[in-house]
């Protein structure tokens, strides 16, 4: 799938080092017949002919070594100077891999104490001195974007403003990047004047379009904003019914509806749904106008106690597409999608949340891509967060709009239910957890992530589990959703299958708060809680694998508590270490987590760690009738 080229990136591939435009013109003397420049011509034709924007990059070469890169039909030159120079991707056959550099690793180390670790005065105070640039001008970038997100995440525009004007200094190509989020954090402080002159010193983006929403001033504004998005990722516009609701749920669409080809695959989409009266008909209206008209939708009701189940039989009665069941209890949503993975009839099984909105060609763009492209396991797209006023909520740790769409993850029906057994039995993030089987199981570029834009919206809501304190996450993972990111990916790399039949017991331990189930609650009082720095062989972690294995012997229940220190070593990040992850079962030894309240015996800090920063992300520990962890406190020593 080739998408629109913007204007955007023909200006980064006149700028990129990588591009010559005298040698581009004197190897292809075609350009010259064109109305087209050097630039223009190679970002809307020359790459997808093969040809090289100059002689230090292939690609031909570039797009062999990433079949991710060629089956999305992405230009490899906009693709490594976006994510693969990153990802220590290659530009030739000439260029040996190389990771990131001591400096950037430190950056990445000093973002994962701030965002993870929940710590705050240490790393911003070596975020700020990295900003200077003694680290050099890529950490330094780095260095002022990562203080930028953190302070709009903290709602201080004025400090994200000044933090993106240093790394605007540093990186003309980070500010084209970071230019949408500039421009909201300009209309926040009141100035719309001046976020339109932000949002029009850059080449014109999706992002941007979407992001001028912030200062529309009227509905039609507002469409306007939404389908300026929309067409510039190629896809179609839409319209927004007259009414008194929120924007988010009066999008329809403004063009009929195309139909499947007549032996075209069927699709099985699950909803799962749980008191989702106000925001379903949405969902089911999105589902209905799909271009690809040959789909099942199959909504799984999740006990709830509103209207729900007579508004999804309301439209099932209507449309022979539409299937209801209903569950006798309340069993969480991944264990409802399981619920309708055993009844899918489609050759391709996909999700779809019961409070989010999908573009007409949703469907059609995953189908088309996995039927062109044999050789990929499956395919997923991209989504912007929106509030219900269709303003955007959420930004990845890059600060780009758009991310990716783990309920748009498509997968044949039958591998899922084979090679997978179906989703984890989780409250939350058991999408990502499979996708990462997937990859793991069949390789890391088995599912394309298609550069669609906005190809679905996702609602922005309070009572929505990803912006639960506990269990929530915003552009990076905490507390138990860290843990359990950390224990499936210790899981995946030690078990000897991975496949999650519904009925078995659990493959892995998960923190408590994300069980679903109240058979499988842990105790809240403990024998042991023990709490330091986890990460690094040394005195400490050997005297607490000895204390553990007295422990053992005694059939004593314990608690670990991850600590941190910004003075830390930047090996092995933040991850427990893996000789006592090992020893974790969920039962006698399991991770406490943000969000837990629990009750010790006895509480015991590691010896000779210095630990003297306070901790956002901490569980609740009291000892007798003290507390000595608490969200936000300093750890106590004993």
């Amino acid at each position: 799938m080739r998408l629109l080229v913007e204007q955007g990136d023909i200006a980064r591939v006149r700028s990129s080092a990588f591009f010559d435009a005298r040698w581009y013109s004197d190897t292809y003397p075609d350009v010259a017949r064109t109305p087209l420049d050097p630039a223009s011509h190679f970002a809307r034709i020359g790459a997808f002919l093969g040809r090289d924007p100059g002689p230090q990059f292939s690609s031909r070469y570039y797009l062999a070594a990433n079949p991710d890169v060629a089956a999305a039909g992405l230009n490899p030159l906009l693709h490594y100077l976006s994510t693969g120079h990153k990802e220590g991707r290659t530009p030739n056959p000439g260029v040996l891999p190389t990771g990131p550099t001591p400096q950037l690793q430190r950056l990445k180390h000093l973002r994962d104490l701030l965002e993870t670790g929940g710590l705050d005065a240490g790393p911003r105070a070596a975020l700020k001195d990295m900003a200077g640039g003694r680290d050099g001008p890529d950490a330094a970038a780095g260095a002022a974007e990562a203080l930028a997100l953190t302070a709009y995440r903290c709602n201080d525009m004025a400090e994200t403003l000044h933090w993106l004007n240093v790394s605007h200094t540093i990186s003309r190509d980070a500010f084209a990047r970071l230019a949408p989020l500039m421009a909201i954090a300009t209309a926040r402080t009141g100035d719309t004047a001046a976020a339109e002159a932000v949002a029009n010193t850059v080449p014109q983006t999706s992002a941007l379009h979407l992001a001028r929403i912030w200062w529309a001033k009227t509905e039609p504004e507002t469409l306007a904003c939404l389908n300026a998005a929309l067409t510039s990722a190629s896809l179609s516009p839409v319209a927004i019914e007259d009414g008194t609701g929120h924007t988010f749920d009066r999008i329809t669409q403004s063009v009929k509806v195309g139909q499947a080809p007549d032996d075209g695959p069927v699709v099985s989409v699950l909803m799962a749904a749980y008191n989702s009266e106000d925001t379903i008909p949405t969902a089911l209206r999105a589902m209905q106008s799909q271009s690809w008209s040959a789909f099942e939708l199959l909504v799984i009701d999740d006990a709830s106690t509103d209207t729900t189940p007579k508004i999804v039989a309301k439209h099932a009665a209507q449309d022979p597409r539409i299937r209801l069941i209903q569950l006798p209890r309340n069993q969480g949503a991944y264990s409802a999608r399981n619920a309708g993975l055993a009844e899918a009839k489609g050759h391709f099984v996909t999700l779809h949340d019961a409070d989010d909105w999908s573009h007409p060609d949703r469907l059609r763009h995953h189908v088309e891509f996995l039927l062109a492209n044999p050789g990929y396991v499956g395919c997923l797209s991209q989504q912007a967060r929106c509030a219900p006023d269709l303003r955007i909520s959420r930004w990845t740790g890059q600060g780009e709009a758009f991310f990716e769409n783990m309920t748009s993850l498509m997968l044949p029906t039958n591998l899922v239910r084979t090679c997978l057994g179906g989703w984890d039995d989780v409250r939350v993030s058991a999408d990502s957890e499979l996708l990462r089987r997937v990859r793991r199981l069949f390789g890391a570029h088995a599912v394309a992530t298609l550069n669609s834009g906005p190809l679905a919206l996702q609602r922005a809501s309070e009572s929505s589990a990803t912006a639960d304190k506990a269990i929530g996450m915003g552009w990076f993972y905490y507390g138990a959703r860290r843990e359990y990111f950390e224990a499936q990916l210790h899981h995946h790399a030690t078990a000897w299958h991975l496949c999650y039949p519904p009925d078995r017991t659990r493959q892995f331990p998960v923190p408590t708060i994300l069980r679903t189930r109240q058979d499988e609650q842990s105790e809240t009082s403990l024998d042991r809680v023990y709490a330091g720095l986890l990460t690094a062989q040394n005195d400490a972690l050997d005297m607490l694998l000895d204390w553990l294995n007295e422990d053992r012997v005694k059939n004593h229940k314990v608690g670990l508590v991850p600590l941190y220190a910004t003075t830390m070593p930047t090996e092995g990040g933040l991850s427990i270490h893996p000789h006592l992850r090992d020893l974790i079962d969920g039962s006698n030894l399991r991770v406490l987590c943000y969000g837990e309240t629990v009750q010790c015996a006895r509480y015991i800090r590691l010896p000779g760690q210095s630990v003297t920063e306070p901790h956002r992300y901490l569980p609740t520990v009291h000892e007798g009738h003290r507390c000595v962890l608490a969200p936000g406190q300093v750890p106590r020593d004993q």
